[in-house]
């Protein structure tokens, strides 16, 4: 009897020593975003390190959030804490389990839900933007339920054992990826992308009152309602948003069917497109693309959002106990900004 339980005990802990080691090696091997303004490991990975119910406001959705909500500058302004949960074109599937771990690591009063992807995502999801959207996100039972949603153009696998897909990297492997420091750090703009380059745009103020009304695909919607209601369960309120873009013309329909979705739902809508004359976003200077503002058009954006929130939501005091860290990250923000306009 004894040898058996001395078997047992030595192969339970190989097995341990085993996971521990494909771990760490999954951990140096994986592709990970630190440097550069996309850097999506830290943005997301950094919202685990900020301290406990300090967030009064999680923005979710893809690129056209993290592009326009600019927490740093909004805090600046108002004293509200905002934080950027976003990737490139970020799956319904995946803005709902950001979400659910959102509200579980912090006690957001409001998430403001993007509104882009539930108009025309397909839920065919392309690899890299998968990737954007998993690779950052805790290895926690959320993320598994995430990958097994999801509907990734390859195999699931190389989600759930990221070793699969990145074991090649071994040529390209620096110091930098044996640096584990980045999990203790926060990112000093709160998810936000800063783009400083200027394209000229052709966005204009829009109405669709008289556009026909449009059918929101069957999919989106149902994950739209599920993430409204995961948010209500939790005790914070919804709000969607829009950002301007200048192909919106096109989804007119659509747009309007989120309307009528978010009328019926009792949930506030911010359509930044039927309101852009009212931003003051110069078409010359103010956009990185045709679909996404720079640095200097989000500052004018993110203040009549922040404006919206604080007419239709009441915000608690959460960040008395953090506004030293808060200054830090508006020090670093101007040095940056000033950098910039060299």
């Amino acid at each position: 009897m004894k040898k058996k339980i001395a078997v047992i005990i030595r192969r339970a802990a190989f097995v341990c020593l085993l996971v521990l080691i494909l771990t760490f090696t999954a951990e140096v091997f994986e592709r990970k975003t630190l440097y550069g303004e996309w850097n999506y490991t830290l943005k997301v990975g950094g919202f685990s390190n900020l301290p406990e119910h300090s967030v009064n406001v999680v923005g979710v959705g893809s690129s056209h959030m993290y592009c326009t909500l600019n927490p740093v500058h909004i805090y600046e302004q108002t004293g509200d804490s905002y934080y950027v949960l976003a990737t490139q074109q970020q799956p319904v599937e995946a803005t709902y389990y950001y979400v659910k771990e959102a509200l579980e690591q912090q006690s957001p009063d409001v998430i403001i839900i993007e509104g882009l992807m539930y108009l025309n995502y397909s839920g065919a999801v392309q690899e890299g933007v998968a990737h954007d959207a998993i690779d950052p996100f805790p290895d926690d039972l959320n993320k598994w339920k995430m990958i097994g949603e999801m509907n990734t153009e390859d195999a699931k696998e190389n989600y759930y054992f990221p070793f699969l897909k990145y074991h090649t990297r071994w040529k390209e492997l620096t110091k930098a990826d044996f640096d584990f420091s980045y999990k203790c750090k926060t990112d000093p703009l709160h998810g936000f992308v800063f783009l400083k380059e200027s394209k000229p745009n052709t966005c204009t103020q829009l109405s669709y009152e008289d556009a026909e009304l449009g059918i929101l695909a069957e999919r989106n919607l149902e994950y739209l309602q599920k993430t409204v209601e995961l948010v209500r369960e939790h005790g914070s309120q919804p709000m969607i948003l829009l950002a301007p873009y200048s192909t919106a013309i096109e989804d007119l329909a659509q747009i309007k069917a989120l309307s009528v979705f978010c009328c019926e739902e009792r949930i506030p809508f911010l359509d930044l497109n039927i309101v852009y004359n009212e931003l003051g976003i110069d078409n010359d200077i103010d956009y990185y693309d045709e679909g996404h503002l720079n640095v200097y058009g989000a500052e004018k954006a993110s203040r009549y959002i922040a404006n919206f929130v604080d007419t239709h939501f009441e915000l608690s005091d959460k960040n008395s106990k953090y506004d030293e860290h808060w200054q830090e990250d508006i020090a670093y923000y101007h040095d940056k900004k000033a950098k910039s306009a060299e």
